[in-house]
């Protein structure tokens, strides 16, 4: 078989795969999450609580440009803040449930995806392709 249609192949792969990762944003009412907000996200998540001042440092950004960021994450939801009770001039950020789901969306596109398998392929061709995607995995 030829590389050009593995490509192809391949390409229509992906593009089930993107059509999943869509439906998910759609469906969470969020259409535009760049890469550095997804991290930033990620970040919070794993903290569960963060200070302001620790994510500035933990992305090496100054706290003007994290200020905007979270202002943005509070508008749309994302975010929940509170004030330190001993410091007022420290903010505590943790997500909102909606951040949480964003924050874990690749999980949530990836069960997506593998739903779509599971309704298009028998079990033999799950396998088989189970079997596949370990083997291109170990690299």
């Amino acid at each position: 078989m030829d590389q050009e249609k593995v490509r192809l192949s391949f390409n229509k792969f992906l593009k089930m795969y993107f059509d999943s990762c869509r439906e998910v944003y759609e469906e969470l009412d969020y259409k535009e999450l760049t890469g550095k907000q997804f991290s930033y996200l990620r970040k919070i998540d794993k903290s569960g609580e963060i200070s302001m001042g620790d994510l500035a440092d933990a992305f090496e950004l100054s706290k003007p440009t994290v200020t905007e960021m979270i202002r943005k994450f509070d508008e749309t939801g994302l975010i929940q803040k509170r004030r330190c009770e001993t410091d007022g001039r420290v903010s505590y950020i943790s997500l909102s449930p909606k951040g949480q789901l964003l924050a874990n969306t690749n999980e949530l596109e990836s069960k997506r995806a593998v739903e779509k398998i599971f309704a298009r392929l028998s079990e033999e061709e799950i396998a088989t392709l189970t079997t596949l995607f370990n083997k291109i995995g170990q690299v």
